[in-house]
């Protein structure tokens, strides 16, 4: 007898609307619609649209987040909705490998159009009217057999290998706006961020970001950026500018108009007029300097766009600590890029489920969401206590400095 063809997966997986929330079950199934299409055959069982539903299950499983415990998962009768049967961890690895992360995007994009606007605290920042970007790297260790990874010398003396994740943030919703890998062949950190660069944004970096090369990308985007400077640019003041009381008041120290000219192996920007501006550290008793081509808003602004660039070492430490990022299930680039956006999707459920910025707590619900244990009113219930135990914590800390400077 001919042998016959297998029937393809009949319909997309179905989300859990426990989960994602009743109100963004048809957006959501819209798009899994469009990746269960996208790479439909008569012979593929797994689809690109149950692999994703099940790695953003597994997410919320800190314990054990391994391609050993989604096969084992699939074995169980309430997981058929978006697993076809028992999948053998071969079969989800070769899925995660073949599969194109940018197939993901669309649905990080519109996650990313539901999110509420955000109250600025400042109305400085909101004047801008501008999306305020920070860029950053952080390393995660992969196994030592991934060739294409960094390659490191770990403290005990044997071989590692690690990644380099590239994020940019949109600091004021806590979400990225663009993500991709770096391995052994990307060279600096600052050059691996050119070829994703945003167009019309603030972009908020730290010394690392010193690159005139990555900086000229920037203008070139028609972007503009507030970088900190490393002790020894040079900077070629032209024009000191008067600090008024709120400058004073804000921790700045110093508002000078110039040129940044290089150097002979490393050429500046020339006469182009930047901004240099110096602002107090309390906290380590030390002056900071920053260049911008902002030059037509407050001193102060300055000094408070550079704080807001602490919010990317925010979600990095969110990422490992709080959602316990700290092992990837595949050796592929594809594999590991779409685990790395099933968080960034996580993230985005969570503050659109939660009504705020994620954290220990909203995390934490949210598994117990998953898992079952808890329904989705006892979750809110759990979350205003939190935020009112927060609200009381943060009022007490003004009263104590209000006491402190009478």
């Amino acid at each position: 007898m001919p042998r016959q063809r297998r029937s393809s997966s009949p319909q997309a997986a179905r989300v859990d609307e426990r989960l994602v929330g009743v109100e963004y079950v048809k957006l959501l199934q819209e798009h899994l619609g469009l990746l269960h299409r996208g790479r439909d055959h008569p012979n593929r069982t797994l689809h690109d649209d149950t692999l994703l539903t099940a790695l953003l299950l597994n997410f919320y499983e800190s314990s054990d987040r391994s391609l050993r415990q989604i096969e084992d998962l699939s074995c169980a009768d309430q997981a058929r909705d978006f697993l076809p049967g028992r999948t053998p961890r071969s079969t989800l690895s070769d899925a995660l490998c073949s599969m194109d992360p940018r197939r993901i995007e669309p649905i990080i994009e519109a996650l990313c159009k539901q999110l509420p606007q955000l109250k600025r605290v400042d109305d400085d920042l909101a004047a801008l009217l501008r999306r305020l970007i920070a860029a950053d790297g952080s390393l995660f260790t992969v196994p030592a057999d991934v060739a294409w990874a960094i390659g490191i010398t770990r403290s005990n003396g044997k071989a590692g290998r690690q990644v380099r994740l590239n994020l940019q943030l949109d600091v004021l919703h806590f979400v990225p706006a663009k993500l991709d890998l770096s391995g052994a062949g990307d060279g600096s950190e600052s050059a691996a961020f050119v070829r994703n660069l945003l167009e019309g944004v603030i972009y908020l970096l730290d010394r690392n970001f010193v690159d005139f090369v990555f900086l000229h990308a920037v203008l070139e985007k028609k972007s503009d950026f507030v970088v900190r400077l490393k002790s020894d640019t040079n900077f070629v003041a032209l024009e000191d500018r008067p600090l008024n009381q709120q400058d004073q008041e804000a921790g700045v120290l110093r508002d000078r108009l110039g040129n940044v000219p290089g150097s002979a192996g490393s050429p500046g920007f020339g006469t182009r007029l930047l901004r240099e501006v110096i602002v107090w550290d309390a906290r380590n008793k030390k002056e900071v300097r920053l260049l911008t081509t902002l030059l037509n808003v407050p001193a102060r602004t300055i000094g408070q766009l550079y704080r807001q660039r602490w919010m990317i070492e925010l979600f990095f430490r969110w990422l490992k600590c709080v959602a316990h990022f700290e092992h990837v299930i595949s050796h592929s680039a594809n594999g590991i890029t779409v685990q790395f956006y099933v968080a960034v999707i996580a993230v985005l459920l969570s503050y659109l489920r939660c009504g705020q910025r994620p954290g220990v707590y909203e995390f934490n619900c949210l598994a117990w969401v998953a898992r079952g244990v808890m329904s989705v009113a006892n979750m809110q219930q759990v979350l205003a206590r939190r935020q009112r135990e927060r609200d009381l914590a943060k009022a007490r800390r003004a009263r104590q400095a209000a006491t402190t400077q009478a």
